[in-house]
This record gives C-alpha cells, sequence and structure tokens, in this order.
C-alpha cells in the first residue's frame, strides 16, 4: 500500500490491471451466452472478484496519495462500471460514495462520463432499494443543479422513470426504459484502441443498460405480482400476449437476458405454481393466487 501512494507506480499497477481485464474479456466476456459448466462460471466470479480487488487497492492508494486528477478519476469511473457489469452492488455503493461528488466537484479536468456516473447512482439507488425510492429521491435532491442540470433530457428522463416506477404505471415504463429512450442521453458507441489502458470505451453505455435491465427485471416481477392478485386466468391470444408484453418488460435486453418469449414465461410460471393449465381448454391457463 505504501508504494500506491506513489504516481508513477500507480500508473504502472493500472497497467498491470487492463491487462488481467483484457485476459479476463477474452476468455469470459467475447461469448455472450456465457459458461457453461458450474465449475466454469465459478472461475469467471472469482476473476470478476480479484479484478474488483485489484482495483480497490489502487483506489485506497489513490485516496492515501490524495491524488485526484484525470488518472483518479478514470480509475474510479472504470471500476464503478466494472462493479455493476459484475453485478457487485455492495462494491458500487462504496465507489458512489468516494467518486459523486467528491471526485467530480474536486478535480478540474475533463469529465466526459460525469453524466454516465450520476446516472449509475440514481438507477442503482432505485434498483437496490426497489420498491423503496428514499435513498433515490435523496440522491437526485444532491447532485440537482451541480452535477445534474435541471431542466434538462437527463433529468426529465430519470424523474419520469422514477415516478412511473413508484405509482406502477408499468406501461409508461416499458416505453422509457427501453433503449431508444435514453440512447441520446450517453456518449456515441466507438472502437476500442487495444494501446490504450481504458480498452472498453463502451462500458458507460453497457454499464447503463445492465442497470436498466435489472431494473426491467424488477418491475416485472412486482408487474406479475399485481397482475397474478387482480386477474382469473390468462389466454394466448395476441392481444393478451401484447397486453403483457407492455406490463412484463418481455422485450428485454442488455447483458441479463434476449427477448423473453410468451410460451417459455408461461412454462416457468406454471412451475413456480403461480399458473396451470385450464382443464379442456388449449391456450388458457388459471391464475394461482399467491398465499
Amino acid at each position: 500500500m505504501y508504494r500506491l501512494k506513489d504516481r508513477a507506480v500507480q500508473e504502472e499497477y493500472r497497467v498491470f490491471i487492463s491487462k488481467k481485464l483484457n485476459a479476463f474479456w477474452g476468455e469470459y466476456m467475447a461469448d455472450p451466452s456465457g459458461p457453461s459448466s458450474d465449475i466454469a462460471r465459478r472461475q469467471k466470479k472469482d476473476s470478476q472478484e480479484n479484478i474488483l480487488i485489484l482495483f480497490r487497492k489502487l483506489r485506497e492508494g489513490l485516496s492515501s496519495s490524495g491524488r485526484k486528477d484525470s488518472f483518479a478519476l478514470e480509475v474510479y469511473e472504470t471500476s464503478l462500471y466494472l462493479s455493476v457489469i459484475f453485478d457487485s452492488p455492495v462494491q458500487t455503493t462504496s465507489i458512489l460514495s468516494h467518486l459523486v461528488p467528491d471526485m467530480y466537484t474536486s478535480t478540474t479536468s475533463r469529465q466526459p462520463y460525469r453524466l454516465v456516473t450520476v446516472l449509475v447512482l440514481l438507477l442503482h439507488h432505485l434498483l437496490v432499494t426497489y420498491p423503496a425510492q428514499r435513498t433515490y429521491l435523496e440522491q437526485i435532491r444532491q447532485v440537482t443543479p451541480n452535477l445534474l442540470e435541471r431542466p434538462s433530457a437527463a433529468y426529465s428522463w430519470i424523474s419520469t422513470l422514477a415516478r412511473n416506477l413508484r405509482t406502477s404505471n408499468f406501461v409508461q415504463f416499458e416505453q422509457l426504459s427501453k433503449p431508444i429512450a435514453f440512447e441520446r442521453l450517453l456518449p456515441p458507441r466507438s472502437i476500442s484502441d487495444p494501446k490504450s489502458t481504458a480498452p472498453f470505451p463502451n462500458l458507460p453505455q453497457d454499464v447503463i443498460y445492465a442497470l436498466v435491465s435489472r431494473l426491467r427485471s424488477k418491475a416485472r416481477d412486482r408487474a406479475w405480482m399485481i397482475v397474478r392478485n387482480s386477474y382469473r386466468e390468462l389466454s394466448s391470444s395476441e392481444e393478451m400476449q401484447s397486453w403483457l408484453g407492455r406490463r412484463l418488460c418481455f422485450d428485454n435486453f442488455g447483458c441479463e437476458t434476449s427477448i423473453i418469449r410468451f410460451d417459455e414465461w408461461v412454462e416457468e410460471r406454471c412451475r413456480d405454481g403461480h399458473l396451470r393449465p385450464k382443464e379442456g381448454v388449449e391456450g388458457r391457463w388459471m391464475v394461482c393466487k399467491a398465499r
């Protein structure tokens, strides 16, 4: 730790982490289907945790040395985005507490991903405390207007998204959580430079996709709970499939899952004991109420 207070050592250590990250990405992230065996999945998780530990040690060195420049900002931002991609919410919360607002208000260097980080902060708190929004509301008050302008397209999007979750307006939430609704707020996608210490320039976009995708999954579960308590039976008609799809966010995206097929979803709900086939009628299911 003492050596990591030295600036030159910090920069060498960052290059070392990049090599580890490149190796991990090539082995585990190139295939979107992911590892097929339990052992491979465990190895992937161990590798993710090791990378996050390396970044944490570097952040501790930066904190001890009081370094707050563009290099330090990149380390904190990359650490944050990876903690989300690797689904480590405890790490995400910890990094955010040091990054926002302190790092952004303490450095005069360029901050091209500041808005992305602010959106990560707000989406993260919507996700980890769902359906409660007290922490989210506290955070959005703290970052406005210094880090998040009001009015602005980003403020309008995140505040409306949160309000629709709060009021269980899942149809509007489904529309606002589609990529077309928020892509314009993010930096344009680019091709990575293999010589760069940050060879994953699309992490800022990917991290927002991941958080919104996970939030859609949370909303889907809650919307289904409401539907389950309100309806006696469901059918496979196109009208019913469309109606459910708009409320249960069937067309998911990002790192979580692909498009959800209605028939596969029904099979899962039958296995869970939420639905059962209606006797003598094909394409209809009785809704089993929660006990």
